[in-house]
């Protein structure tokens, strides 16, 4: 997420002269909402979830992102489409009210995925939403302590509210959390090769972001896996990958370790930020049952002809199955 640095200084002194931004509205609980029955699943016993940051950037009541209520509707009635045929999405930046609203309240959004939480509205601020084909038996929201600086309006992270929002579902008779995540931007990347990893000014509020995901889920999941996907705002081979995926204590002085997979290891791609992320529970593991792949690719065109992007990030897609823990550490 990117403005303007005219806009952002315009938005920066409205937040400070309100006494705060949609990042003060993180503070209660989020509701889950259920809008009708589950609908019917296909007989294949796996998780199909998608993660999309939309670009749903909005400031003082005006667009800061291009076609915004376009590129929602689009991505609305391709999710109705059913094609891939997805059990969750995780969505980040969908910041505009109204727009998201629309999508929430479309029918063929509604009929898909009944089960959802607006973070946004509810608590607000972070950008977050969750489908779900399941039913939602518990939500948490965590919003990281670590914002940024307030002070550096052209970037607006200080005051995006943003966090964690984690959902415990149960696939298949069988419980996991799945979380949906944004973490702090670097606005360096264009600068120079590994500038986000050492330079970036936002580097170490991205390590504690980091840390405090990894610490809450922990605490939250317990013996669950987990799966947590969304925009990492970091490039594989840096710093901040490593601190995701080494091996960790689950608690000071435990001596059980856990480490977190990338389930796009084997992707090359340079400039990646969106991920996938798995922790094993104590007895069950969930596994791709092929890499992840990007969906939705295809433009959307304008009435003016135009052809334009879903968002500014690929849509990301992986299928999951169960394992056992013993079989998953065989391969």
């Amino acid at each position: 997420m990117k403005l303007s640095c005219v806009a952002l200084f315009v938005l920066g002194v409205s937040v400070v002269a309100a006494g705060g931004g949609c990042g003060e509205r993180g503070t209660a609980a989020p509701r889950i909402e259920s809008l009708g029955p589950s609908p019917p699943r296909a007989e294949r016993r796996s998780l199909r979830i998608a993660t999309a940051n939309l670009w749903g950037v909005v400031a003082l009541g005006f667009d800061w992102a291009d076609h915004i209520d376009e590129r929602f509707a689009e991505f609305g009635a391709r999710l109705a489409a059913g094609e891939p045929d997805l059990d969750v999405v995780l969505i980040q930046e969908a910041w505009k009210d109204s727009t998201r609203r629309a999508l929430l309240e479309a029918p063929g959004v509604v009929r898909r995925f009944p089960h959802r939480v607006d973070v946004v509205s509810r608590p607000g601020g972070a950008g977050l939403v969750l489908l779900s084909a399941f039913p939602i038996e518990e939500v948490r929201f965590h919003r990281f302590r670590t914002q940024g600086v307030l002070a550096k309006v052209w970037e607006a992270d200080a005051i995006a509210g943003k966090g964690v929002l984690a959902a415990r579902l149960r696939v298949d008779g069988h419980p996991l959390w799945v979380a949906d995540v944004h973490l702090i931007a670097c606005y360096g990347k264009d600068e120079a090769p590994g500038f986000c990893d050492g330079h970036d000014p936002n580097s170490s509020y991205r390590a504690e972001q980091i840390t405090e995901l990894r610490s809450w889920l922990e605490e939250l999941a317990g013996d669950l896996p987990v799966v947590v996907g969304g925009d990492f705002n970091f490039v594989r081979g840096t710093r901040h990958h490593v601190a995701m995926t080494a091996p960790q204590p689950v608690s000071p002085g435990s001596p059980t370790a856990r480490a977190w997979r990338d389930l796009a290891e084997r992707e090359t791609h340079p400039e990646r930020i969106d991920y996938f992320f798995v922790r094993d529970g104590s007895h069950a593991s969930w596994r791709p049952a092929a890499p992840v792949s990007q969906i939705f690719e295809e433009p959307l065109r304008l009435p003016s002809g135009e052809l334009v992007p879903l968002s500014d990030h690929p849509v990301l897609f992986v299928e999951l199955r169960r394992a056992p823990v013993a079989a998953a550490a065989g391969g």
